[in-house]
């Protein structure tokens, strides 16, 4: 595969199984594919779902013609891409209405496709239309209650899955003969005879030196596997698919952590990774109730912030009132001051004879009288501005104490409270 070739690969999404992938879930499909290979030779072979097309390509190598059937044209068109052998052929196709003659194939390889069709009988009656005489199906499909005890959470790309029993049932309704067993990833020993015997049974045998526990089949399987046809089945090879560096790797490492020396030295090491964690945990608790009162200090501060935003922009309105109002009542002053001393010219200067003097003094003692209130309101009134003054200094400290807080700093430097009360400091202290 060239480096263009490697670039547009397939995204592995979790669900259809992409050569990049390298979990252990590659050898419970790659095994699927083996099965299908040992029956596939000289056929022409129909691979419903096919996906990726690694599958149709491993069945090329053996078939005589192999066709991919897969719903989505970008996988279509990615496996033609990939895979170009001269018996391959690529279709974009529905399950429930397969794009093949009646009549026209051998061997229908469909794994783990039923269960994301809710239509079970359309599905297996277009395989059975497609199907020549003699043709036979190889199938598998999750069994729902194995498959749901290790994913939890289920498959969302999964309309309708069948237990084993169901999945035994519905292809008995349907063929007349058929074969089914189950599958799962194993790590352990396997012994087969050397060549097919009636009296070979298989059976999953599980324990150690205190007990031995033998199950027919495979215990526990997670994925059903069946073949089936209207005729006689061929001969089915089932058995272990290995990985054989795996499984030198596994095995040096059992063989490895037999010694007494390497167990003791991992117990000590998994002894100081949970001291490790305990310590972290620790910390992590530690830091989730530092950043739980760090919360509360910012929300603290910037509450404070707007409060004392709001106590300034009214104590500087009202200091910028008195300094009005004193303004007014010091220039009503002078103009009292100002008639006084004229009614007084008057009296010095004036005509008595006539009795207006008399008059000019009354009204001179009337101004007098306004001059002394006047002056007792600016009096009043400086006494409150100067108060309001010295309040307003207080506000200011408080304000500076906000504002230059390190944390307030640090977690509120751009909020709207913040850029506001820099600014009335700056106006109120002159900067």
């Amino acid at each position: 595969m060239n480096a263009t070739d490697r670039a547009t690969e397939l995204a592995w999404t979790g669900e259809r199984l992409v050569t990049t992938c390298a979990r252990p879930l590659v050898f419970e499909h790659v095994h699927r594919y083996a099965v299908a290979c040992a029956l596939a030779e000289g056929k022409r072979v129909l691979d419903i779902a096919c996906g990726e097309g690694y599958g149709a390509n491993l069945l090329g190598r053996i078939a005589s013609k192999v066709i991919g059937v897969d719903l989505d044209p970008t996988t279509i068109e990615h496996a033609r891409r990939k895979y170009r052998d001269r018996n391959l052929e690529f279709l974009i196709g529905d399950c429930l209405n397969i794009p093949c003659a009646d009549a026209s194939i051998d061997l229908v390889a469909s794994f783990e496709t039923i269960e994301h069709i809710a239509d079970h009988d359309r599905f297996l009656s277009e395989i059975k239309r497609v199907l020549a005489p003699g043709g036979v199906v190889i199938i598998s499909s999750p069994d729902k209650a194995a498959y749901r005890a290790v994913s939890a959470g289920g498959n969302p790309f999964h309309e309708a899955e069948l237990t084993h029993d169901e999945f035994l049932r519905l292809l008995k309704s349907r063929f007349q003969h058929y074969v089914v067993g189950k599958q799962r990833l194993v790590v352990g020993s396997w012994i087969a005879p050397d060549t097919p015997a009636a009296g070979v049974a298989s059976a999953t045998f599980r324990g150690g030196f205190d007990g031995i526990s033998i199950e027919p089949g495979v215990f526990r399987g997670i994925y059903s596997l069946a073949l089936c046809s209207d005729d006689p089945l061929p001969i089915l090879a089932l058995g272990v698919f290995e990985d054989e560096r795996l499984t030198a790797e596994v095995w040096h490492l059992l063989d490895r952590e037999e010694s007494p020396a390497q167990i003791q030295e991992d117990a000590r090491r998994a002894s100081e990774y949970k001291a490790h964690l305990e310590e972290k945990a620790r910390h992590v608790t530690i830091l989730e109730a530092e950043i739980a009162e760090k919360t509360r200090q910012v929300q603290h501060f910037k509450e404070e912030s707007e409060r004392q935003a709001r106590l300034l922009d009214r104590s500087h309105l009202e200091a910028r009132l008195a300094e009005e109002r004193l303004a007014r009542l010091t220039h009503e002053l002078m103009e009292a001051q100002w008639d006084l001393l004229s009614l007084r010219g008057g009296m010095l200067g004036g005509n008595y004879s006539n009795g207006t003097g008399l008059d000019v003094q009354n009204r001179a003692e009337l101004a007098e009288s306004e001059r002394d209130v006047l002056r007792g309101m600016v009096h009043q009134l400086q006494s409150e501005l100067e108060a309001r003054s010295n309040e307003l200094q207080l506000l200011q400290q408080r304000v500076r104490m906000v504002v230059d807080s390190p944390v307030h700093k640090m977690i509120l430097p751009f909020s709207s409270p913040q850029r506001k009360l820099r600014r009335l400091a700056r106006l109120q202290m002159g900067g």
